[in-house]
């Protein structure tokens, strides 16, 4: 009863991966070869079943393939959701530049209605201070004596 023994070659060929990706598992696991057949050193079916167990064959690929079609939709779904945050965005800037617009017209609206009232201020305050003038220089008129004699 003999077992069958297998190449590294041999390995690669049924696992589909490359020669030198067994050979560096095989020195990882610090695996001994069974015997050598010339200066190709033999390992049994169960290091076929261990390098088929830790990479799981073809299947591997197709699921880091799977792995990476969903990656790419996680990442198209979450531009889509950042592009349409970004849309949000600048739909609520365009409202606040209308609305600085609007409080900047008011702004300016009001100055003016200041400018203007202050001529007429300036001419109500020139005559309130020359009345006042008046009245006080008829006060020390008349009190002016009553300061001295107190």
């Amino acid at each position: 009863m003999s077992k069958k023994m297998y190449t590294v070659a041999d390995i690669a060929k049924i696992t589909g991966y490359n020669r030198s990706t067994v050979t560096r598992w095989l020195d990882k696991q610090k695996i001994k070869n069974a015997q050598m057949q010339g200066n190709a050193p033999l390992y049994d079916a169960q290091v076929l079943d261990k390098f088929k167990k830790t990479h799981n064959s073809k299947q591997s690929k197709e699921s880091k393939q799977d792995k990476t079609d969903k990656l790419i939709a996680e990442k198209d779904a979450r531009i889509s959701a950042l592009t349409d945050e970004i849309e949000l965005l600048k739909s609520q800037l365009k409202v606040k530049d209308d609305q600085i617009r609007v409080a900047n017209q008011l702004a300016d609206q009001a100055q003016k209605l200041n400018l203007a009232d202050k001529p007429q201020l300036m001419h109500k305050d020139s005559d309130e201070t020359s009345s006042e003038k008046l009245d006080s220089d008829k006060k020390t008129d008349k009190h002016w004596y009553s300061w001295i004699f107190r």
